[in-house]
């Protein structure tokens, strides 16, 4: 089979789309993706897609999909994308290029998910020597009854964001994830790019305050595959304000806010061995696992 390897580009963003949301629907039975989420991806401030991305074309259609992002240094991080339908000549073409790019730029560690469900996928990474290190898990709530009311701690006050709450709720966050699994603090410009573009709606922004300090937050959108599906970006509570059942109370009150919108579900990913126990908060709160990705790692 004749695979071509090239950069993707902004005027090809709807066959881009098709080729994610087809590797979606054959993995999960959904679309995942939007012409404008794809759009952020390939415009992003930390990936070029001419240096960091590459599509497989086969006769003309798009079958593929790759891009390799250090996160941090030398820690490459992998997303590879093909419909399960593919056959293997696309895989092993975009495996190769993006283990020569990694190499190429000083990489020391290769990173990829890959869904439970992709043997394909899974069968090639553990042949090229990638094992399992951890899960990653996809959970979601059905909205067709009333949430349980959130319990507020005494003492808060709950509103939604403003544009100018910005580098407030930027700094909230990174530190409320400070423990999470290998967090790294990303630049402003890279987190306002992806939490501040395409789907930002502040009154879906939900701030848990405390004599005008943040103890918690949940930032919400509609997500993008899927109409009427409420997704929880972030969720987390800053460390003075923990073992208070904030950040069940933010997200009771998120699933109160999607309800009275008419979305008839909502969904967040967990590390599935969060530190604080959030899998366990979610399911808590009525939602269940719907998938599992796992976190192939090779040394290079």
């Amino acid at each position: 089979m004749n695979v071509e390897l090239r950069a993707p580009r902004l005027d090809e963003l709807e066959p881009l789309t098709d080729l994610i949301n087809r590797d979606s629907d054959e993995l999960y039975g959904e679309r995942e993706e939007s012409v404008d989420s794809m759009r952020m991806w390939l415009t992003g401030p930390k990936l070029n897609p001419e240096t960091d991305m590459r599509v497989a074309v086969v006769d003309g259609r798009f079958r593929g999909y790759v891009d390799v992002d250090p996160d941090p240094e030398p820690i490459y991080w992998v997303d590879l994308r093909v419909p399960l339908s593919e056959p293997d000549d696309v895989r092993l073409v975009l495996l190769d290029w993006v283990e020569d790019r990694a190499r190429e730029r000083g990489g020391e560690l290769l990173r990829i998910r890959a869904a439970s469900t992709d043997e394909p996928v899974k069968r090639l990474l553990e042949s090229r020597g990638l094992r399992v290190i951890r899960h990653f898990y996809r959970m979601r709530i059905e909205l067709d009854r009333e949430p349980d009311e959130p319990e507020w701690a005494d003492g808060l006050e709950t509103r939604t964001a403003a544009a100018d709450d910005a580098q407030r709720v930027y700094e909230a966050h990174q530190e409320s994830f400070e423990d999470h699994w290998e967090h790294v603090r990303i630049p402003f410009v890279e987190w306002e790019h992806w939490l501040m573009k395409e789907g930002y709606d502040p009154s879906l922004w939900f701030l848990a305050e405390e004599n005008g300090e943040i103890a918690g937050l949940s930032l919400c959108r509609e997500q993008e595959g899927e109409k009427g599906v409420g997704w929880v970006s972030v969720l987390g509570v800053r460390e003075p304000w923990r073992r208070k059942g904030i950040g069940r109370a933010l997200l009771l009150h998120s699933f109160h806010e999607f309800r009275r919108r008419g979305f008839h579900a909502a969904a967040l990913g967990v590390d599935a061995d969060s530190l604080t126990g959030a899998n366990r908060l979610y399911e808590n709160a009525g939602m269940r696992v719907i998938r599992r990705s796992d976190v192939y790692e090779k040394a290079l």
